[in-house]
């Protein structure tokens, strides 16, 4: 993925998060902006 895309895709994921925040699926999303923030850290190096 690129730089753009990856930074969408956690903008929609967290975006996700505000509008279900009762979720049982919260973890898992948090874990997948998680993965995609250091995914872009190790991109920008």
């Amino acid at each position: 993925m690129k730089k753009n895309q990856i930074k969408e895709k956690i903008q929609e994921l967290e975006n996700w998060l505000i509008e279900n925040p009762n979720s049982s699926e919260r973890s898992l999303i948090e874990s997948d902006i998680k993965k995609l923030k250091n995914q872009l850290e190790k991109n920008h190096e």
